[in-house]
């Protein structure tokens, strides 16, 4: 009987026996552990206890017995593993790798020749060449092969040696005409040698497979020892764990009572072992939970007194106040927004945002508070021109993400009130004071005029000398004053007669080419910044480029005295917007200034009309973008303009 076959009984018999001891030690395992099921559906007050126990136990035992288990399956593996040392596997796995390798290098070379024949080079006289006019019966299929157009290489083995046979096929007009075979015969010797490689290596292969069934097999007696020394423990514990558990059970059954809100239990043990010492705890918790409760009674009286209040505040207020939570429900709508609305709570609240959008006629509404992401959005402010009912109103909306103390997310807070009054009331004031100061300003020129022709008359009645020369300068004097009321005139009227917003798509980067040619007299004071990213944008082309020139042209006159000017622009892919920035390091703008700053006829320059901003912001207004105005820190303005890509036709 050869050593494999032995390996092989051995191994059959220790598998067995593993086997077997296994499910004797399974069957005392299992009647263990079978007794504490019978506990724990029984409900039996301590079971879980005794389960930690056991637990406990089973695991301080079992690290050291695993640690020897590992130990004495390393000795074991090593020392099989010298039996299959790599010192033997190594050198056959590479003895046969050069074989291998060979034989595909002298493949390649064959092929090789051939071609090198059939271009008219000379070849080896090893080689042996022969031609095939058309395939026959015993031909192998490399040369049927190559007849079908398809070149290969094949070993043949003789009693001669092995022949390396390549087949390659003649074409002609995309034809095969013939194949030539071109044949290498390797010595016998070497052939030998091969096959001996090639059969030791398969010897070796063969008997290297029993090094895992051997090792499988003492790891499963080793688990036997290990599952013996674990069952022994729990055995062990399972003792100890009934020693312990007596006492034990009045805490659980006292736990119990704490559990259903009878905090006047008590536990009369009196020990002076730990177990003691836990009783004495769990009586001082008893008490102590006792005084939580009674105050947290107090603070559940008072945070809900605080709630009162702040919905009586709410529902009180003068502007509407709706919250959403994170699914997108609406959970409070005050009476405001009710009466803004037309609707009663009972048809809002528990149902989904988008329900008040029954109500409010908005698609720029519709889409910003879609385009909300709670993971980002913090708070923000806008203006939205709606429709209620029928009627056009004007809503200030403040909407804020809310917070718990842990930045976990709550929902929305949307804040509203009808500012539509407001607005109207303010624009009359606005244009109040427009027709003020237009009355002003054409009182200005009126004087020195109307003095200018008293002195012509005078001088006229008097037949003065200087006559002609009076009357010149005051003719001066009038063309020039009424060319100022022309220039006023002219301004407002722009502003009135602005040509209608005709919006194409329009490479701003354009734009911004053509106003770097406008200032082409500044390069040294003004700068260009444009995002190459941008991209194209429904605009009316002329009047943004106007706006941008009005800006620069503002930024120019506060620089006057010194300063630079930086025109940027961006890209916000976020918000779908271009955003124009025109900074200047000049005289900047007062706080108290800004809230005016749009409005028609008000102006920070002497000589200013008072228009120009204004013309910009109807210009912003029209492409349904905003204008602002900050602070260049540490000096001067900046203006932004954000521009939606797509807006739709005002």
């Amino acid at each position: 009987m050869g050593s494999a076959a032995v390996i092989k009984i051995l191994v059959i018999l220790l598998f067995n026996f593993a086997i077997i001891a296994l499910l004797t030690l399974g069957f005392f395992v299992f009647k263990s552990l079978f007794k504490l099921y019978i506990a724990k559906r029984n409900k039996v007050v301590g079971y879980k206890f005794r389960t930690k126990i056991v637990a406990l136990f089973v695991t301080i035992t079992l690290i050291p017995s695993v640690l020897l288990f590992i130990m004495s399956s390393g000795v074991l593996s090593a020392y099989i593993d010298k039996w299959f040392s790599p010192n033997i596997k190594v050198p056959i796995e590479n003895a046969m790798f050069i074989a291998q390798t060979f034989y595909e290098k002298e493949k390649e070379k064959v092929l090789t020749e051939g071609k090198r024949f059939l271009k008219g080079l000379p070849i080896s006289k090893e080689f042996k060449i022969r031609w095939l006019k058309a395939p026959s019966e015993q031909d192998s299929e490399t040369i049927k092969a190559a007849f079908n157009g398809v070149e290969g290489v094949e070993v043949i083995t003789s009693s001669d040696g092995d022949i390396i046979r390549a087949a390659i096929p003649v074409k002609k007009a995309d034809k095969v005409r013939s194949v030539l075979i071109v044949e290498e015969i390797l010595p016998k010797q070497f052939v030998i040698h091969a096959e001996q490689i090639r059969e030791d290596y398969e010897n070796f292969i063969s008997l290297y497979k029993w090094r895992i069934p051997l090792k499988i097999n003492y790891i499963l007696v080793m688990g036997f020892f290990t599952l013996l020394i674990v069952f022994v423990a729990l055995w062990v514990s399972l003792k100890i764990s009934n020693w312990i558990s007596v006492p034990i059970q009045k805490l659980a059954l006292a736990t119990e009572q704490v559990a259903r809100g009878d905090l006047n239990v008590r536990v009369d043990i009196v020990r002076d072992d730990e177990i003691g010492m836990l009783v004495n705890s769990f009586n001082n918790m008893i008490r102590e939970l006792k005084e939580i409760k009674e105050s947290l009674e107090n603070a559940y009286l008072e945070s809900d007194r605080r709630r009162v209040c702040f919905e009586n505040i709410v529902e009180n207020i003068d502007s509407g106040v709706v919250s959403v939570n994170e699914e997108g429900k609406i959970i409070t709508i005050n009476s405001t927004a009710a009466k803004i609305l037309n609707v009663t709570p009972e048809e809002i609240i528990d149902q989904d945002y988008e329900v008040l959008f029954k109500y409010i006629e908005s698609d720029e509404l519709r889409e910003y508070v879609k385009g909300i992401r709670l993971d980002s959005f913090l708070s923000s402010s806008k203006q939205f021109r709606v429709s209620i009912g029928g009627q056009q109103k004007i809503l200030k909306v403040f909407i804020s993400h809310l917070r718990d103390s842990k930045g976990k997310s709550l929902g929305l807070l949307v804040v509203f009130e009808d500012i539509t009054e407001l607005l109207k009331a303010q624009q009359a004031l606005a244009w109040q004071e427009v027709a003020k100061r237009m009355a002003h300003e054409i009182k200005n020129p009126l004087t020195p005029i109307k003095l200018s022709a008293e002195r012509i008359l005078k001088k006229w009645k008097g037949r003065d000398d200087n006559f002609g020369k009076v009357v010149e300068n005051a003719t001066r004097t009038i063309i020039k004053e009424v060319e100022q009321l022309q220039q006023m005139v002219n301004e407002f009227s722009k502003l009135g007669r602005m040509p209608q917003v005709r919006r194409t798509q329009t490479n701003v980067k354009q734009i911004i080419d053509e106003l770097k040619q406008i200032y082409k007299g500044f390069e040294e004071r003004i700068s260009f910044a444009v995002d190459n990213s941008l991209p194209a944008a429904m605009i009316d082309r002329e009047q943004l480029k106007r706006a941008l020139m009005n800006l620069i042209d503002n930024a120019i006159t506060a620089t006057s005295d010194g300063g630079s000017i930086e025109v940027k622009v961006d890209y916000n892919k976020t918000d779908q917007v271009i955003e124009f920035r025109v900074s200047d390091t000049g005289v900047g703008i007062r706080e108290e200034d800004r809230d005016k700053l749009f409005l028609p006829y008000f102006s920070t320059k002497k000589e200013g009309t008072g228009l120009g901003l204004a013309i910009v912001h109807k210009i912003v207004a029209d492409h349904k973008g905003t204008i602002a105005v900050e602070d260049n820190k540490p000096k001067g303005a900046v203006f932004i303009i954000k521009i939606p890509v797509n807006s739709k036709e005002a």
